[in-house]
Formats: structure tokens, C-alpha cells, sequence
């Protein structure tokens, strides 16, 4: 969630629980797939349930997301409105988003560019650099999600001009080059985030979930058994060099776990 606010948003207290916040999670990690009925009835099932000022927010702002990918422009502007409303101190930058999509969707080009205009006005008065960077690198995300390739580039190379050292942008591009199947380009990607410092469990984690939907994509098949009759030794090695340091460095996965033990072993 990207939040815009004077000091008394900063002073909000976040008052979301933990089984919320990991329904959330998984609502959006659907969005993330494509699966935008399902992140919908996600949502729509938590409603009541995350019911804090800073859950009714996110579980908006996801409604909207979803909503604009299932086309339902007219309602997405109304999520995106209601998680604006949770919070009247602050703006949300992804309800901005969410919003001006929409608009551009339906038509209405001078709503959309007042909105995205704002975006890049409370982006651009934060005077945390790092916190703007962050911020463009997010706008840069989703603007590749809604498959606004030109923008995303934009912003992210706005992000890494303001933080050039930061190796979150080197995996944003290679989960951008994943997203299209361009599987060389990303591990250059990662490769590179790595020896700039993001050497951690997450990133194995990242890498071991990539690896594995390379050979599932090229195969149609995610059954692991299937995969390991299919696969050439150069694919299994790789994949079981990702894995394994994944799950070396303490990832809990299921799907990771069976894998190495059908395949890796």
C-alpha cells in the first residue's frame, strides 16, 4: 500500500491483524497471477472481516485492482474511492491508480491524467529520497501489470537514478522479464541483485519459483513427476541448485519441499 499523508497520517496506528493481513496477502498474490475473479471473491469475503481503518483500505484498494482487471471499470472507481475514504488525512497512492486506470479504460482521458498528475505530485514532495525512489519503483510496477511498458520504464528508471544502489530494482526487472518468459533475462537480473547484496533467503525463494515455472512452462505440466521424466539435466540441475539453496536458507514451502524430495534427491 502506497500512502501519501501530512503528520497526522503518519501518526496513524495500523491496527490491521495478522489473519487479515495474510488474507490480504493472498487475495493480491491472485491479483499478481491474473486470477482476478478469484482475488475478487477474496476480497469481497473479508470485507467485514477486515474492518480497521487500514483494512478497509487494502481490501478496496485490491477490489479495485481486481475489478479493473475483469473490466468492471465503474465499480473498480468506486472501490478505489472507498479506500481513499478509509483514511480522509492521507491518499492513497494505489487508489490513485486504481482509479485512473479506470478512467483511461472507460474513456475519460482528463480524469485519468488528473489523477495520475497527483500521483507524481505527492511522489515528488516526499523528501525521503529513498521513500521516493521506493514509491516511483512500485508506480513503475504497476504500470507494467496494467501493461503500461513505456511508464513502467519510466518510473523505474526514475527509482534508480534517486537509489542507484538498490538491488530490489534489479529483481523488479527480472520478475518483470518472468512475467513475459523471458527466463535468460531475468536470471541475469537476479544474478545481478545478488552480487549487489540480495543474497537472502527471499531471493532464492524468488529465484528456486522462477527456475520452477521456466520447466512448467516449457513442459505444461506442474506435477513434479512429470517434470522430472521431461526435463533435460541441465533444466533439473538448475532448478535443483535454486531449490535447494532456497530451502538451505529456511523457506518453508510445500510445493519447493516436494519438489526436491521427487526430483532433487
Amino acid at each position: 500500500m502506497i500512502l501519501v499523508g501530512g503528520a497526522a497520517a503518519e501518526a496513524q496506528t495500523f491496527t490491521m491483524g495478522k489473519q487479515c493481513r495474510a488474507q490480504v496477502e493472498a487475495a493480491n498474490q491472485m491479483n499478481d497471477a491474473g486470477q482476478h475473479a478469484e482475488a475478487l471473491a477474496a476480497f469481497d469475503a473479508i470485507v467485514k472481516k477486515c474492518d480497521t481503518k487500514d483494512g478497509k483500505e487494502v481490501v478496496q484498494e485490491g477490489r479495485a485492482r481486481a475489478l479493473n482487471g475483469l473490466g468492471r471499470y465503474s465499480e473498480a472507481i468506486t472501490a478505489a474511492e472507498a479506500a481513499q475514504a478509509a483514511f480522509p488525512n492521507r491518499e492513497s497512492l494505489n487508489a490513485y491508480f486504481e482509479r485512473a486506470y479506470a478512467e483511461e479504460k472507460m474513456g475519460d482521458t482528463a480524469a485519468a491524467a488528473a489523477d495520475y498528475q497527483r500521483i507524481i505530485e505527492l511522489t515528488e514532495k516526499n523528501q525521503n529520497v529513498t521513500e521516493r525512489a521506493t514509491i516511483y519503483a512500485k508506480l513503475a510496477d504497476m504500470n507494467e501489470k496494467a501493461g503500461n511498458t513505456a511508464e513502467a520504464q519510466e518510473y523505474l528508471a526514475k527509482a534508480m537514478e534517486l537509489d542507484p544502489g538498490n538491488p530490489d530494482y534489479d529483481v523488479l526487472r527480472g520478475d518483470w522479464a518472468v512475467r513475459v518468459g523471458d527466463y535468460d533475462a531475468a536470471f541475469v537480473a537476479y544474478d545481478r541483485a545478488v552480487a549487489n547484496g540480495h543474497a537472502g533467503a527471499g531471493m532464492y525463494q524468488i529465484r528456486a519459483e522462477a527456475r520452477l515455472k521456466q520447466v512448467e512452462d516449457a513442459y505444461g505440466t506442474t506435477n513434479a513427476q512429470q517434470l522430472r521424466a521431461k526435463m533435460t539435466p541441465t533444466e533439473t540441475k538448475q532448478v535443483c541448485a535454486e531449490v535447494t539453496k532456497a530451502l538451505e536458507l529456511g523457506i518453508k514451502d510445500m510445493k519447493l519441499d516436494m519438489f526436491s524430495a521427487l526430483v532433487c534427491r
